[in-house]
Parts: C-alpha cells; structure tokens; sequence
C-alpha cells in the first residue's frame, strides 16, 4: 500500500493535538510557555516525534493559548463558586435554583457540567422553554450566560440511574463545549455540507461510545447511545432531503383530488401526485445511501479505537470530508501502525 502523505500529515495533527489535550486532563506544576510545551510533546524524550508544518505549529500555539486561557478562567471561578453551588447556578443562569432543589456543578479541566434531578430538568425547561432531553449543550450559552467569561463552556445534563449514563452525558456535553470554545469550529452554509458537519459534530460527542468493553452495563450504555445517534443521523439526513414538506405535498394533493369534481382538473393533481412520488422514491434512495455510510464509518471507527487515541480519531473525523472517511479511517490506522513499528524498532 501507498502511504498518503496528506493523511501522513494529518495522522501527525490528530496525534499533536491529542497530547495537548492529555497535558491540560491533569494539574501540572510546572507551567511552560505555549512554545516550550509544543517543543516538548511534538519531540518528547521517550516517545514518537511528530513532524509539523510552520503553519500547524502556529495553530496549535493559539490552541495551547485558548486552552490554557479556559483553564486559567474556570480556576478562578471554581474557587470563588466551588462550595457555593447555588449562588454559582443563579450568577450563571440568572435565576434562582427552587427551594428544594440539588444544585451539583462539576468542574472539568474546560468546562463546567451543571447535573439537575429528573423534576428540576423539567422544571428548568418549563423556565427557559427548552427541552426536551437527558442533556445538553446549552443553546443560550453562548449569548446568554450571565457571567460573560464563562460563554460556551456551560452545559447542562440530567441526573441518571447509574453513574455511567451521568458520566456519559457529560464527556459528550464537553466534547461540543471544545469544538465550540476550544476548536472554533464553524458550520458551513451549504446545507449538504451543514448536514455533514452536524453528523460528524455528534459522531465525535459520542465517540467514547464506540469502545469496545467487557463492562456490561457499560456496553449497555454504549448500545443505547449509538442507537440514540442513529436515529439523530437519520433526522439529519431527513431534514437536508425535506421528507416532511415532500409528504405534507402529497397528502395536501391527495386531499385535493378527492375533493375536486372536475375531470381535467383531477388528471392534472393525479400527474403532479405521481412526480411527487417518484420525488419521494429517489429522497428515500439518497437517504439509504448516505447512512450506509454513515453505518460504513461507524465499523471503520469501532477498528480505529482498538488502535489509535480517541481525540486523535476525533480530529482525523472533523477534518476529513464524510464521503472520504471510510477510506480515509483505515488508511489513517495503517500510518499509525506504521509509526508505531518504526519507533519500536528504532
């Protein structure tokens, strides 16, 4: 086989800025500069070096900065709000929690994770007329946290029955809260390329999901998420199509038909009724096509995690192209094997 330099490259990136985001997980006492911190994780004492361009460089740099930035922003919230949960939930959202409610606030390395109870979640959508879910990214956050600092890093989540559904929901909350603070990212216009983007945005939130584990309970938690994102791809890929308006359209006409006493006028309806149809067949051939590769993906991305880093998958996700992703994940593995081996036996 081949090895394609681009993927080369972007193999490279993914495993950048997968260290990255390892180094900011745990408290460190020793704070380098964002230069000396890149130096010191692309060409580590023991452990692969990674060749970046100047260009690459320059956009990790800024990363470390924002993510440093972030970090340095919830420390000092943390410690003036870390035992006084209830002053933070109004401070930050502007209201008062209600009387009897448990207010908990986990603070992640780059975010911050409110929990609610199952009746105060709904209570809460009934106050900011949102809803409904188990979690989520909150919509408002980005214009409407009270505490300007903390703009894009506030998400919210339901208390589950078992620890492992809490914990999940928030890994997938934080996973938007960096591609939308940390990353950046913007959606493109086009709305093919939009629905895309909205895929890929929610395959990386539940990546973790993809694992393979011998937990039971875990792999149950697994099996409702990927069914859970299955069921969004395929509302996504609906919504681009306009499966709604095309079925209103042929009720609409039918309707009309039945209606209608005159000849002419019923074979007109009976004419655009069949192109509607025929409209409906060929929207139900694309969406069979693309989640067939979407379902491609999903297996190519159940290989990639048995051997590569999750964040690293991630970015190597986001930067390719959907249609290309299920050539673009095996060949991305065979690189890294390849880098594996080399180092290994040199």
């Amino acid at each position: 086989m081949v090895l394609n330099p681009r993927t080369q490259a972007l193999v490279n990136r993914s495993l950048a800025e997968y260290r990255i985001r390892k180094h900011f997980k745990t408290k460190r006492k020793d704070k380098l500069s964002p230069t000396q911190l890149l130096l010191h994780l692309t060409i580590p004492k023991n452990g692969r070096k990674i060749k970046l361009k100047e260009k690459e460089r320059f956009e990790f740099l800024n990363m470390i900065r924002r993510m440093a930035r972030t970090q340095k922003t919830l420390e000092k919230y943390r410690n003036i709000y870390s035992k006084r949960p209830r002053i933070f939930y109004e401070k930050a959202l502007g209201f008062a929690p209600r009387e009897n409610q448990s207010v908990k606030v986990v603070w992640n390395p780059l975010s911050v994770h409110i929990l609610f109870e199952k009746n105060d979640m709904m209570a809460f959508w009934r106050k900011v007329q949102w809803g409904p879910g188990s979690g989520g990214y909150y919509p408002l956050g980005d214009t409407d946290i009270k505490i300007k600092d903390l703009r894009g890093m506030v998400s919210l989540g339901r208390k589950e029955d078992f620890s492992i559904e809490t914990w999940d929901t928030m890994r997938h909350e934080s996973v938007h809260a960096f591609e939308g603070n940390i990353k950046k990212r913007n959606f493109p216009k086009n709305r093919k390329n939009y629905m895309f983007c909205r895929i890929k945005s929610e395959l990386n939130a539940y990546l973790h999901n993809f694992r393979y584990t011998k937990d039971k309970k875990r792999k149950r938690v697994n099996k409702w998420a990927r069914n859970g994102l299955a069921i969004e791809v395929r509302e996504f890929i609906e919504e681009y199509l306009g499966f709604e308006d095309i079925e209103k359209s042929i009720k609409t006409t039918k309707s009309k038909i039945r209606a209608s006493k005159n000849k002419r006028e019923k074979k007109i309806l009976r004419q655009s009724l069949e192109k509607l149809k025929k409209q409906l067949e060929t929207k139900k051939a694309k969406k069979k096509h693309y989640f067939g590769m979407y379902r491609k993906i999903s297996n190519q991305i159940k290989i990639a995690l048995q051997i590569m880093p999750l964040e690293a998958v991630q970015r190597i996700i986001f930067e390719t192209p959907f249609e290309r992703l299920q050539k673009k994940l095996p060949e991305s593995v065979t690189i890294y094997k390849k880098m594996l081996y080399l180092w290994k036996n040199n």
